[in-house]
C-alpha cells in the first residue's frame, strides 16, 4: 500500500512547484528573484536567500541519502554543510544552486514513489526512529524556510532604491 508515501510525495510536490494552501511554493517565490538578489545579505546575521535555498538542498540531501539506505551521510548543525558561505555559492552560481534543487527533488521523489508505506514505520539507516518522522520534519522544514525567504525578500526590496 502506498497511500501514505504517496501523501509524502503530494506534501514535496506541493511545497516545491504546486499552489500550498499557505502561499508561494518554492519555485514560485524563487523564479523572479535574480542572482544579486539571492546573495544579498538583508541584514548583519540574516542569510541570504541563497544560504536559506542551500541549507534546505543540504537536509534534503540527507533524507535521500537515508532513502537510499545510507547511514553513514551526516550534517552538523551550524556547520558549513549546513549553512554554506556565500562566497561559496557564489562560485557555484546561483542557476546551477537552483539546478541541484530541482534535481534533488526529481530524486526524492522518484525514491519515495519506489517504496509503500512499510517505509514510514522503518527505523532510520542510523539508527534513529521512523522515515515517517523524518518526513514529516522535512516538509515542515521546506516550509518555515520558505516563509523566511519571504521575509529576507521583503526586507531586501523595501531597502532598494525606488
Amino acid at each position: 500500500m502506498k497511500t501514505n508515501v504517496s501523501y509524502f510525495c503530494q506534501q514535496f510536490r506541493h511545497t516545491y512547484e504546486g499552489e500550498p494552501w499557505y502561499g508561494d511554493s518554492l519555485r514560485h517565490k524563487l523564479e523572479p528573484v535574480s542572482a544579486s538578489e539571492a546573495f544579498a545579505l538583508p541584514a548583519p546575521g540574516v542569510h541570504s536567500v541563497a544560504q536559506l535555498v542551500a541549507h534546505m538542498l543540504a537536509w534534503r540531501q540527507l533524507l535521500v541519502e537515508r532513502l537510499k539506505g545510507n547511514g553513514d551521510f551526516r550534517i552538523e548543525s551550524d556547520s558549513v554543510l549546513d549553512w554554506p558561505p556565500t562566497a561559496t555559492l557564489q562560485t557555484k552560481g546561483w542557476a546551477n544552486l537552483l539546478a541541484e534543487f530541482e534535481e534533488n527533488q526529481a530524486e526524492l521523489l522518484r525514491l519515495l514513489e519506489a517504496e509503500t508505506d512499510e517505509l514510514l514505520e522503518r527505523d532510520l539507516p542510523d539508527g534513529r526512529p521512523s522515515f515517517r518522522l523524518l518526513l514529516d520534519g522535512m516538509v515542515q522544514h521546506d516550509v518555515y524556510h520558505i516563509g523566511q525567504m519571504g521575509v529576507v525578500l521583503s526586507l531586501l526590496r523595501a531597502a532598494a532604491p525606488a
